[in-house]
């Protein structure tokens, strides 16, 4: 895929004044200019055009010099009156795409006086990744693409070449499958164990973004950092593989075990396995194992009234906590590079047939009551199912100025949402009716789901012990 831009900033991160490198950038395979904001179905033409084609960029509200010289000549702009229906007639025309592609908008507002925007208008930044689901037919019905250094899209009617966009479209979701697909190999022993696979996309739709280069000791440092950062997963063993660098956690484990492992590509993805904390047995033997927790005999009583007598349990709250360690490392590999810190994701739940998850919250025993014991009737299961790009859950940033690094647990929040809609927890709804009493203390669900995180590092100290 396609990554052009004219700017050296992040698309996230352009300004006004950035627009000055179009002076010298003619319309053609990747740029086009527009004076003002045309017909739905000409900004449909266009957007389709460029995700058909290598992705590319569309300007509204600057007139290029000249037919002769197509650069960008004057940064006329909208009027700021004008913008939100400008900005509505866009998403309205990518809507009626069959089917709609992804693309990204930034207004850029005056004043700037290296481009000559005045205060009371507004370039609007329309950025077009070249689509994983080509073609995108037009409301007329025809497929248009971008061709040579023509500054207008034109209808595609070579049968061959329209064939190659369905091929292009398909070896991208294959590609994607492949990943899904790919799951560690496992001892005989780790075959019985639980294990978490987190998949993670920085760029998933292939926006421009800044170049970058990490080398081994960059990675280390990230990844093997045992300080600063609120919860630190020392990776002790890192090395390069093809495309890539591998991380693992061997320290007190035996290297040739599948212990924590981070494998990290070149476009910052991550694919990370961990093994999960688990107790196989009576209830006794679940009881002892979860000694330490607040909620820990309340849970196992319920396991016994459910005529639950031999079980296997796994601990969800260690995974929140590891999830977080791993939230934090990963925002930090995407602010060296310079880059946004959301992220797309996915999980695998690998081993977990007839397992039970268990999380420290009196929310989760309130829903046991009200739905019974949650248990996972599969040996695999995917969260959100499927392999297609579109099924990867988009982990937006926040932030709430009433909580320390809320940005990271906020993040690990959305990140865990599908670990327990995996294993049949309905967080959305627990959350919804979260009722928190006075001697809890926590203010706000993912706090609460933070605390439990905080007792299980206790609780597995006193297992090591």
């Amino acid at each position: 895929m396609n990554e052009y831009s004219p700017f050296e900033n992040n698309f996230e991160d352009l300004k006004a004044d950035d627009l000055s490198a179009l002076k010298n950038i003619n319309e053609g395979w990747y740029i086009e200019y527009k004076q003002a904001i045309p017909k739905s179905t000409a900004i449909a033409k266009s957007i389709s055009a460029f995700a058909n084609s290598y992705g590319g960029w569309i300007f509204y509200g600057i007139k290029e010099e000249s037919k002769e010289n197509s650069v960008a000549g004057e940064f006329i702009g909208i009027d700021i009156s004008e913008l939100d229906a400008a900005l509505q007639r866009i998403r309205q025309a990518v809507a009626n795409l069959s089917p709609a592609c992804h693309f990204e908008t930034r207004t850029l507002h005056g004043p700037s006086e290296i481009i000559g925007l005045d205060a009371n208008r507004a370039i609007i930044c329309v950025v077009v990744p070249q689509s994983i689901e080509a073609p995108h037919v037009h409301s007329s019905g025809y497929i248009y693409r971008r061709i040579a250094d023509g500054s207008e899209p034109t209808p595609e009617t070579d049968r061959h070449m329209i064939e190659k966009l369905f091929d292009r479209s398909k070896s991208t979701i294959s590609r994607y499958k492949k990943w899904h697909d790919l799951d560690p190999e496992f001892s005989e022993a780790e075959s019985n164990a639980p294990f978490l696979r987190i998949m993670i996309k920085p760029n998933l739709w292939r926006v421009p973004r800044s170049d970058f280069t990490f080398n081994i000791d960059s990675v280390r440092q990230t990844l093997g950092a045992k300080t600063g950062r609120p919860i630190c997963l020392p990776f002790d063993t890192v090395y390069p593989r093809a495309g890539g660098i591998i991380a693992r956690q061997c320290h007190n484990n035996d290297p040739t075990n599948l212990s924590v492992t981070w494998d990290l590509r070149n476009d910052l993805t991550s694919d990370i396995t961990i093994p999960l904390n688990w107790c196989k047995g009576t209830t006794q033997d679940i009881r002892r194992y979860l000694s330490g927790y607040k909620h820990s005999e309340e849970f196992v009583d319920k396991l016994e009234k459910a005529n639950i007598k031999n079980t296997s349990v796994v601990d969800l709250n260690y995974v929140h906590y590891v999830l977080r360690g791993i939230i934090e490392a990963q925002r930090e590999l995407q602010l060296k590079a310079g880059w946004p810190l959301e992220f797309h994701l996915k999980i695998k739940l690998l081993n977990v047939w007839r397992t039970i998850p268990f999380l420290d919250l009196n929310h989760f025993l309130k829903n046991i009551d009200k739905n019974g014991i949650p248990m996972c009737l599969t040996s695999n299961v995917t969260a959100p199912p499927g392999h297609h790009p579109e099924t990867f859950v988009r982990i937006r940033e926040f932030q709430n100025a009433d909580i320390e690094h809320s940005e990271a647990i906020g993040q690990t929040l959305l990140s865990f949402l599908p670990v327990a809609d995996a294993y049949g927890i309905p967080l959305y709804e627990i959350i919804a009716e979260a009722d928190y009493s006075e001697d809890e203390k926590d203010g706000f669900f993912y706090t609460a789901l933070t605390n439990a995180g905080s007792r299980a590092m206790e609780v597995q100290k006193l297992r090591n012990n």
